[in-house]
Order: structure tokens, then C-alpha cells, then sequence
């Protein structure tokens, strides 16, 4: 019998691995019903044959208005000064929306590219139904896949939610249905004990004195079997472990870095570091199903023109790296870029944008019809404004995640 503080080590590591265990998103996504580590021959294979569901979260409230402007709006010129907008003539490309045509900015000449390439598609003004403008409660809500925090009926995430779901028609046994190309399990895979959070799968998994200590972890799980947190220990060992042999490795049997098979090299920041931990997983073919991965630096309130030009042109990359080495490997995927909410139209003094409501959405994969624009472009004049000050809401942005995952599963 181990002693209380091995008891007491075992909670608070497992604590560290993953989060603990509304109304249901969206009932139709495929999931999976056993999160254990065991890997059955046909769970695996189904999961592979689909291919991945990505979430690319902008974390701090893209300023939509931003990477896709609106340049010709009279509304849009009156609202920001010409430092806070950019050249028609600088612009990466344009998309329309019926009457409106929309610019790229000058640092997405990938996404403008992989847009007129057909792979990704675009659809301005997406959001949450509430009127929330608070970080927290807005990434609550998305993350736990509901409009509203009033009478949820679990405390569970999104993603969580589609691996238990036992109606699915991908219920399998796989190895690591939820990875996180983070630094920390996101709140959408609460209450899994299948989840993995690693920013920088690089040298693969680093257990804590290697070999030495995985034995040391079993050793405990396998002393105080009765204690919960003991078999969540063994199935993140495990799934370590696992991951670890699962990737290639060099002459001197140490893990190789990966390669991708694109021409574009991962950009060493976020999220393009996530997404090559995404790749990995991938190539790694431990049944990855869902993947998330965070980028900050969107909550632009000051300095923002000098800001965006940074952070868009990471996903910018990013996305063109991943989409290449996807292709290239002919693997099937469907990745979506989304935030919790845009920012107000007009500018404030230091140059920025306070929080707002509609934001942008972008939806890439090789099964998107891409180089098209979804939704309604509410337009910018005041009168159909929300709150007579930002741009309104006129997909629910369950419904724009509803119709990726219909693309996914096509």
C-alpha cells in the first residue's frame, strides 16, 4: 500500500495532465465512445480514413474587420483613420460578398493565396447569439459549445462531448482522440482523460527522467489500483509512452525531428508551432480525431496596426505550412480558425479597437469548397449595427461550425 504523500503525488500530477470532467453543440459530429489507450484495428483505421477536426482558436478577439476590410465602406473610412487601415493597392487580394468587397491585409498573402486556390473559405460575421463582450465568459461559452452559462447540464467541453457521445458513428477505440498543440488541455476537452496538451512535439513527448521515471509512475498506478487518479495516471503514461514509440527516430534510436512534405517551412511561433505538433500526431497515426490550438496577441486595445501585422501573418503562414504538408501527404482534414468575438468599428485613441461583436471565421480543408464567402454581410451603417456600434452577428457560430464539420464528414 503506498503511503499518503505517494497518494497525494498521484492526484496532483494527474492534476497537471488533464482537466477534470449546456446544451449539446451540435449532435451530428462523428465521436467516439472509449478513450482508453487500447487501439483496435478497425477504430484506428476509421479515425484515419476521416481525418482530423482542427480548431485554430484566436485567442484575445480577432478584429475581423481587420483581416478582411471593407476599405470602400464610407462607414469603415469614417470610423478609422487612415493608420488604422491599409491601401487598397497594398492589399493580399479581395473576396466579395455580394455588393461588398472585402480586402485582404497586407501580411495574409497565404490565406488570399489559399483562398484562390479553392481550399479555404471565408464567412465574415460570425459569433455568439449573446451580447456578452467579456473574454472569459465568451470563451467559456464557445469552448463549452453553448450560447447561454445559465442551467448547463454538464460540465463538459465540446470536443469532450463529441468522444462520448455514443451514438456516433465513429464510436472506436483509438489512442489519442483529443491533442492539444498547447501548452495547457483547452476547456473544449474538459472532462476527458483521453486528452494530451503538448505545444512542441519536436523531440516528442519528454517524460520526466525517461524511461526511469515512466517505470516509477506505472509502479505507483499499479501500487493503488483503487485510487481514480492512479488509473488516469497509467492511461497518460501509457498514451506518452505510446505517442513516443510511435514516432520515427534516428540512427542512435532517438526521436527525429519532424519534416514536413511542403514547401513551407512551420513558422517557430503560434500557432505554427501547434500545428506542426498537429502534423506529428498525425504522422504518428495514434487516432488523433480533434485537434486544438491556440494563438494569442489578438486583444488589440492599443498599437494595433503595428500588432496584427504580426500575429496575421503567423496564422498566415502557419496555415499554408500545414496546408501543404496535408496535401502532400494526402491526408484528409478539416480545420477551422475562429475567435470568441470581433472588435468595435470604430478605432478608440491609442489606435486600437475595443471589444465588439461579429468577428470572421475561416474554414480550410480538402474537402471545403473554398474561394467562396458564406453568410450575410450585414453591412456598416449604424442603423444595423449591434448596439448601433459593431458589426452585427448573422451566423450563429454552432451553425458555421455545423456546416464545417457537414463538409468534414462528406
Amino acid at each position: 500500500m503506498i503511503n499518503t504523500n505517494k497518494r497525494d503525488f498521484l492526484k496532483t500530477t494527474v492534476a497537471g495532465l488533464a482537466l477534470s470532467a449546456s446544451d449539446v453543440l451540435i449532435g451530428p459530429i462523428a465521436g467516439i465512445n472509449q478513450l482508453a489507450i487500447a487501439r483496435t484495428s478497425s477504430g484506428l483505421s476509421q479515425s484515419l480514413a476521416d481525418g482530423p477536426l482542427i480548431i485554430v482558436f484566436q485567442r484575445g478577439a480577432a478584429d475581423g474587420l481587420a483581416i478582411l476590410s471593407p476599405l470602400d465602406d464610407e462607414n469603415f473610412k469614417a470610423a478609422r483613420p487612415p493608420e488604422m487601415r491599409f491601401n487598397t493597392s497594398e492589399a493580399s487580394g479581395l473576396v466579395t460578398m455580394g455588393q461588398t468587397t472585402l480586402y485582404w491585409h497586407p501580411s495574409a498573402q497565404a490565406l488570399a493565396k489559399l483562398y484562390l486556390s479553392g481550399h479555404l473559405a471565408v464567412w465574415p460575421a460570425v459569433g455568439l447569439l449573446n451580447e456578452t463582450r467579456s473574454h472569459f465568459e465568451a470563451q467559456e461559452m464557445i469552448e463549452r459549445g453553448v450560447n447561454s452559462l445559465n442551467n448547463l447540464s454538464d460540465n463538459l467541453g465540446w470536443l469532450t462531448r463529441q468522444v462520448n457521445n455514443p451514438t456516433s458513428s465513429r464510436r472506436n477505440s483509438v489512442g489519442v482522440p483529443l491533442f492539444a498543440g498547447s501548452n495547457n488541455v483547452p476547456r473544449s476537452m474538459q472532462g476527458s482523460p483521453g486528452a494530451m496538451a503538448i505545444r512542441d512535439l519536436q523531440n516528442g513527448v519528454n517524460i520526466p527522467s525517461g524511461q526511469t521515471g515512466q517505470n516509477i509512475l506505472m509502479a505507483l498506478c499499479n501500487a493503488e489500483r483503487k485510487q481514480p487518479a492512479a488509473d488516469l495516471m497509467r492511461v497518460h503514461t501509457e498514451g506518452m509512452a505510446q505517442l513516443n514509440r510511435a514516432l520515427p527516430k534516428t540512427s542512435d534510436n532517438k526521436i527525429a525531428p519532424y519534416q514536413t512534405a511542403g514547401q513551407t517551412p512551420y513558422p517557430n511561433n503560434d500557432p505554427g508551432v501547434g500545428l506542426r505538433s498537429v502534423a506529428r500526431m498525425i504522422e504518428a497515426g495514434v487516432g488523433m480525431q480533434y485537434a486544438w490550438v491556440d494563438q494569442t496577441g489578438w486583444d488589440t486595445h492599443e498599437g494595433q496596426p503595428g500588432r496584427l501585422k504580426g500575429v496575421i501573418n503567423n496564422l498566415s503562414v502557419a496555415l499554408e505550412a500545414f496546408a501543404q504538408d496535408m496535401r502532400a501527404r494526402h491526408q484528409p482534414y478539416t480545420l477551422i480558425v475562429m475567435t470568441e468575438f470581433g472588435r468595435r468599428l470604430r478605432s478608440n485613441r491609442s489606435n486600437g479597437t475595443d471589444h465588439g461583436h461579429g468577428s470572421l471565421a475561416l474554414i480550410l480543408g480538402d474537402r471545403v469548397p473554398g474561394g467562396k464567402t458564406y453568410g450575410t454581410w450585414p453591412g456598416l451603417d449604424e442603423k444595423v449595427l449591434d448596439r448601433a456600434v459593431d458589426l452585427a452577428v448573422t451566423t450563429d457560430y454552432q451553425k458555421m461550425i455545423e456546416q464545417a464539420v457537414a463538409w468534414h464528414t462528406t
